[in-house]
């Protein structure tokens, strides 16, 4: 049990660092690209927010690389009984994550220095120690463990994770101004004109990003096969759409910029904060997909009997009849004494395959209430979040059933293995966005109203790192390229739902439909689910 909560901590806290990396590079870009130009004079109030959100981000980097490191340790010393400390310290990653560590709290203490200072911009040492946590970030990656085209891959890691994380933490940097437009009538001023700059700033760090990504693919993947047959491939393919959704996005919100700026009129200041908003979620998004994409080893790395062909993936999004037959409790406690090694029971297969397809039948309905309230009204189409208190239960039960513990045996709940552990928090996620939805449409308003979108993005995180190890390596690649699909179509939900409550009723709806649309795409996806694409005998 202890392993697999260290498992799920490590994915978690990969995501913080990413996360934290964000803040403080982007930050930093911001600080130089933005507030750092010749201009109006740079409120204090501006540049301390931003001198605090660098700093948090930094802190949040380096202490995810710290607890990174014991969690790594942990889980090592738990699978290999002759792992030393030694053995650990010696590790390339090892010693490089602490080194990042370490320059990533020494930034914390410039910047914090620097905020003290009062009004002065940050200083060559910061600038320095920003610059070596940006390169020491390439030791950790893939490109690391190239053979060939080690020195070129390890550039273009750098220019694609400072890149991204120039566009995640000027986004977050621009909300965070716009936040003090209210309060300081200098920062209102500065606000369209720090909205030009950074418009200019993301749009050189979206074609870096895109430059840099499209070669590490190629060198990653190399085959058709390799990018579809493979969970690493499925993932870039996974990142590649949500980034053109973003994009889509962002482009609406640099239209905008140009648009309005120069007439200063009250749509800059009031629907393009809103939009921003939605672009951080969807890179939020994009940031667990990184992070399945990190524990996973490159097509190229793999045997090609390991990878499965496009048409073993298309097999998997075809329409089919679901599964209504499940076997018994009996049959599946008596396929689950067979010896280790043994393939999977048939009673296995129908298991999977009932319980998927159950669950895609259930958020049908859901989907298809939620679609239809502009035709029988308002008051219908909010009752739908009650399918979801039925959809938990399903979930759980089946999950106790399966492992055999209670209602449903005797089996200790500290053995449950990492899948075993996911289902039952995804059992709980959808019990809270229920009830949550259910009273904030009934109630129409109030902070209950935002809590539906955000788990929906702890839902998407599950589903990207969700892993099905007990498997063959194909196997479980036919299993993860569902569930990552689900977890960008969860994202998708979280960023409709969230765009539409903060935009005007009129000009939400659209984000609504794109809300339902994914909340469809999940449930047809569960419908047609077939385990591994094994077709089971009457």
């Amino acid at each position: 049990m202890l392993l697999t909560l260290a498992e799920l901590a490590d994915s978690v806290l990969h995501s913080a660092v990413i996360v934290g990396l964000g803040l403080a590079l982007g930050g930093v870009v911001w600080e130089r690209g933005v507030l750092g130009r010749p201009g109006p004079p740079v409120p204090v109030a501006a540049r301390g927010r931003c001198l605090s959100l660098i700093a948090i981000g930094a802190g949040l980097l380096g202490a995810g690389q710290m607890a990174g490191l014991g969690v790594t340790a942990f889980v090592l010393r738990g699978s290999l009984d002759d792992v030393t400390v030694g053995d650990l310290v010696s590790a390339t990653s090892f010693w490089v994550a602490g080194l990042r560590a370490v320059l990533s709290l020494a930034l914390v203490i410039a910047v914090v220095r620097a905020r003290a200072e009062g009004t002065r911009p940050l200083g060559a040492i910061a600038l320095t120690l920003a610059a070596l946590v940006a390169v020491s970030g390439a030791w950790v990656t893939h490109a690391v463990g190239r053979l060939e085209s080690r020195a070129a891959l390890m550039t273009l890691t750098i220019v694609h994770q400072a890149a991204a994380a120039t566009w995640l933490g000027g986004l977050v940097q621009l909300g965070a101004l716009w936040r003090l437009t209210g309060r300081c009538p200098d920062v209102d001023v500065l606000w369209p004109i720090a909205v030009r700059r950074f418009s200019q700033l993301a749009t050189v760090a979206v074609l870096l990003l895109i430059g840099a990504a499209l070669p590490l693919t190629w060198s990653y993947t190399r085959t058709f096969d390799g990018l579809v047959g493979t969970g690493y491939g499925s993932l870039l393919l996974l990142k590649a759409f949500l980034l053109l959704v973003t994009l889509a996005l962002a482009a609406l919100n640099f239209a905008t910029a140009r648009g309005v700026s120069r007439a200063n009129c009250a749509t800059l200041r009031h629907r393009l904060p809103r939009l921003v908003e939605g672009e951080v979620a969807l890179l939020l998004v994009l940031v667990f997909a990184a992070t399945g994409l990190s524990a996973l080893p490159p097509p190229t790395d793999q045997p090609p009997h390991a990878r499965a062909t496009a048409v073993e993936v298309a097999e998997v999004f075809r329409p089919k009849l679901p599964s209504l037959a499940t076997p018994s409790l009996a049959a599946m406690r008596q396929s689950d004494t067979a010896p280790p090694g043994t393939p999977r029971s048939r009673e296995a297969y129908l298991w999977s395959n009932f319980s998927h397809n159950v669950a895609g039948l259930m958020l049908l309905a859901m989907a298809l209430v939620s679609f239809a309230g502009p035709v029988f009204g308002a008051n219908v189409a909010r009752q739908w979040p009650l399918g979801l208190l039925a959809l938990a239960a399903f979930i759980y039960l089946r999950a106790c059933a399966n492992e055999g513990t209670w209602p449903f045996g005797s089996t200790p709940i500290a053995s449950v293995d990492s899948e075993g552990l996911q289902h039952r928090l995804a059992a709980l996620l959808v019990l809270a966005m229920g009830v949550l939805e259910w009273r904030a449409r009934r109630s129409d308003g109030g902070r209950l109203t935002y809590v539906f979108p955000m788990l929906c993005v702890v839902g998407a995180a599950l589903l990207l790192t969700h892993s099905h190890r007990a498997f063959q390596l194909k196997e479980g690649y036919l299993v993860q390229v569902t569930h990552s699909t689900m977890g960008a179509l969860a994202g998708l939900v979280a960023v409709g739902r969230w765009l539409e409550l903060r935009l005007p009723p009129g000009r939400g709806a659209p984000a609504g439909v794109l809300a339902s649309a994914g909340m469809l795409g999940i449930a047809l996806i569960l419908v047609f689910y077939r385990e591994a694409n094994v077709i089971i005998a009457p």
